[in-house]
């Protein structure tokens, strides 16, 4: 259960983080926080593939000294999308005390702009390579991580594009907005995963206070998606009885 608070916590604040950001912000995850860093960060593609110690690893590994870090960094080529080239860039610090997975987008030749970037260790979340992903007829970046535990979260977020570049969805921060509006007061959600980025749906059961983790009872939260103009609309929200 230790795993999935924590996990639960972050996603409720990033339900405060449903605000304006100017495009190429980067969205950053810790064990700790959920934030958006509004200027860009954009550099050649081997300022962040060639020495991991360059970047800050925060709170997350305060107890060790530089000399104890031993970094492995991993660089793939994700793919094209509307015209822009996608990068992922993994780091692995200490057989996985710290494992960092950043997502880059080639801006212009040669300059490539830090979108995404994740920092957990190996132990609470799987990562997995980014990938494309059909959504009516829209091409969409995609990227969704396994947190380990009974709850099936994920740390997932997707991004359309247009002539000017990626556009984030936050659908995970929209989605704990409308829920904490539907659920009244002593009925919570416990598990993640809930949310198919093919159909633009979410459906997931509702637990009362004493309800096992077996066994919710309070109804269900369905939401409705859809896309317009590269970005999530609601068309439909309900509290579902039983």
């Amino acid at each position: 259960m230790k795993t999935i608070s924590m996990f639960v916590l972050i996603f409720a604040a990033a339900a405060s983080a449903v605000t304006s950001h100017p495009r190429w912000a980067l969205h950053s995850y810790s064990g700790k926080r959920d934030f958006y860093i509004d200027q860009p960060s954009c550099h050649p593609l081997n300022y962040f593939s060639s020495d991991p110690k360059r970047f800050d690893y925060g709170e997350d590994l305060l107890v060790k000294q530089p000399a104890d870090l031993k970094d492995k960094v991993e660089s793939q080529r994700v793919g094209r999308i509307a015209g822009y080239t996608v990068y992922e860039i993994v780091y692995n610090i200490n057989d996985g005390d710290l494992v960092i997975k950043m997502i880059l987008v080639e801006r212009k030749d040669g300059e490539f702009c830090e979108i995404f970037q994740q920092q957990f260790d190996a132990v609470n979340v799987i990562v997995e390579p980014p990938y494309f992903v059909n959504v009516n007829s829209e091409t969409t970046l995609a990227t969704s991580d396994r947190v380990t535990g009974t709850g099936a979260f994920l740390i997932e977020e997707y991004w359309t594009f247009d002539k000017d570049g990626p556009i984030p969805l936050d659908a995970s921060a929209k989605i704990n907005e409308i829920t904490q509006r539907l659920l009244p007061p002593g009925r919570t959600i416990m598990n993640g995963s809930a949310f198919n980025i093919e159909t633009l749906r979410y459906s997931t059961p509702v637990w009362q206070a004493g309800d096992a983790h077996c066994c919710p009872s309070g109804g269900s939260v369905r939401i409705q998606f859809a896309l317009k103009d590269h970005r999530l609309t609601v068309t439909s929200q309900s509290l579902d009885p039983k």
